[in-house]
């Protein structure tokens, strides 16, 4: 025999609500990065966000890659770079060490095992939402010492740094991360290249070390990738 309205009777629904909470799965709302698994899924999808993070910030410890990655995944998530890896992370003049190797990610150094083990665990927390964004949202990404240096050597414009004076969201070892650029550099006009223009150009990755970013002229037959005035990167022949 039961008394009705009883504690026991309180505590009943409370727990059917939970255990209903708990089998259906809706306990929260889902990781703000958990929609691009399938992206993620897709064969060599992971290797090329491995490669490029290397290439980009390998001597930046854990925290300078998780930094790439989180940038590669928000460009995914925006869908303004493109829909899947491949297209966010090979999109024209963005991410240097790929318009070296010829404007494709394969060009870039295969991942080692211990590599792709420590990207993977960068992936696998974000996906879970168990990793904050470090970050704080950013699309770019810049090192505004070499900025700077070129900029000095007159190969690209003073106005490139931080990308004409934007407030860094965070900063990442050498690294500064950006949500946005300046308005003047959005509106800045599309690069071109006429002989008037001062350009510099460097050796392909295989020719040239990444950190060793110094303009010399390019050796017979390499893939010469061109800083233009704008600071934006085009290959000798475009498309």
């Amino acid at each position: 025999m039961t008394r009705k309205g009883g504690r026991g009777g309180r505590l009943l629904p409370r727990l059917i609500g939970l255990a209903a909470m708990l089998v259906t799965g809706a306990a929260g709302p889902a990781p703000p990065l958990a929609g691009l698994r399938p992206a993620l899924a897709v064969p060599d999808a992971r290797e090329a966000v491995t490669r490029v993070a290397y290439a980009e910030a390998g001597n930046q410890g854990d925290s300078g890659l998780a930094g790439v990655v989180f940038t590669i995944l928000n460009r995914l998530r925006s869908g303004r770079w493109g829909t899947t890896i491949d297209a966010v992370v090979n999109a024209r003049g963005q991410f240097e060490p790929v318009m070296r190797a010829g404007g494709d990610w394969h060009g870039l150094r295969p991942s080692s095992e211990t590599q792709r083990a420590r990207i993977e665990t960068i992936l696998n927390l974000a996906l879970d939402g168990r990793l904050p964004d470090p970050t704080a949202g950013a699309f770019y990404f810049q090192n505004p010492r070499i900025v700077t240096a070129r900029a000095m050597a007159g190969a690209v414009p003073a106005g490139l740094v931080h990308f004409g004076g934007a407030q860094p969201n965070a900063w990442i070892g050498d690294h500064a991360f950006y949500a946005q650029m300046s308005p003047k550099m959005r509106s800045a006009p599309a690069p071109k290249l006429d002989q008037g223009d001062r350009a510099i150009f460097f050796p392909s990755s295989t020719e040239m070390d990444a950190d060793k970013d110094q303009g010399i002229s390019a050796p017979r037959g390499a893939r010469r990738v061109f800083a233009l005035p704008d600071g934006q990167l085009a290959q000798d022949r475009l498309p």
